[in-house]
């Protein structure tokens, strides 16, 4: 079956026909959200990631807080966070799990994966290795060391997401063992503003796709080899919830989104994926 390319999906390289999704079940939608609001119910979907690659700002992308003038960019966060997401008919409970506090995070990692009943899916947010540190210190830690430019920084950040990604399938695997297992699991690739060229673009989907040979893609297929193609579906998805420059000892690598429609581009196609698991 032949794969669409990332750089197909946004109308600066092609122009293709982007769906409106009707929003309905307004009962359960509300339900949702007032489950969310007091922190109750189990969970829907769960967003996992390392430190710093942007999934609370993901999330306040996708749940259109961050279009509010009010809106200001989030600190680390230090606990699970939860709202919900409306996905073609149904509304979903979706909890964030912090990378920073690793107490909290393992603790919401245990609570999504046994605990809970009704887990759907697995959202995995990786940026393509342009993660930067918000640590002062840590970040002069990491220059002194070595990691002087931002393809240094690239290339240490990329070899902690694959540990961090074996130690989330491996926990997925132990999911399908006690009956409780999600049924999709999404790797959203944020930050494309900082790769959106072509010729990146379709190297970042090919290292981050199932059907790949990078090591990355082999952790997956050996998830998939364990547990079964037919019981766990999976996707890439190439996102920008948010338009920065990344600028590390001097070193800079500008945005390059090339305007709002490619961001409306790409969250659409996340939207469509998602809504069809």
């Amino acid at each position: 079956m032949e794969i669409e390319k990332w750089s197909d999906i946004a109308p600066s390289f092609i122009k293709v026909p982007i769906t409106a999704y009707k929003y309905r079940t307004l009962i359960q939608k509300w339900w949702k959200k007032s489950l969310a609001y007091a922190n109750l119910g189990d969970t829907n979907i769960v967003v996992l990631g390392r430190p710093s690659v942007g999934k609370s700002v993901m999330m306040a992308y996708l749940y259109r807080e961050s279009n509010d003038l009010s809106w200001k960019l989030p600190l680390a966060s230090k606990d699970v966070e939860t709202g919900t997401l409306t996905l073609g008919d149904w509304t979903k409970l979706i909890r964030v799990v912090p990378g920073q506090d690793l107490t909290k995070r393992y603790k919401g990692i245990n609570e999504a994966f046994n605990q809970h009943q009704q887990l759907e899916g697995v959202i995995y947010v990786a940026n393509w290795g342009y993660t930067d540190v918000w640590n002062v210190t840590q970040k002069e830690q990491m220059i002194e060391n070595g990691v002087d430019n931002i393809e240094k920084l690239r290339i240490t950040n990329l070899a902690g997401e694959l540990e961090d990604f074996k130690f989330i399938c491996k926990k997925i695997q132990e999911t399908f063992a006690i009956g409780k297992a999600p049924k999709w699991l999404a790797i959203v690739v944020n930050k494309a503003d900082l790769f959106f060229d072509k010729n990146e673009l379709d190297t970042a989907q090919a290292y981050y796709h199932p059907k790949g040979d990078s090591d990355f893609s082999k952790i997956i297929q050996q998830l998939m080899e364990q547990v079964g193609e037919q019981r766990l579906k999976c996707a890439c998805i190439p996102l920008c919830s948010y338009e920065k420059d990344l600028e590390w000892n001097g070193d800079t690598v500008k945005t390059n989104l090339r305007g709002e429609e490619n961001r409306k581009a790409l969250a659409m196609n996340f939207f469509k994926i998602i809504a069809n698991f």
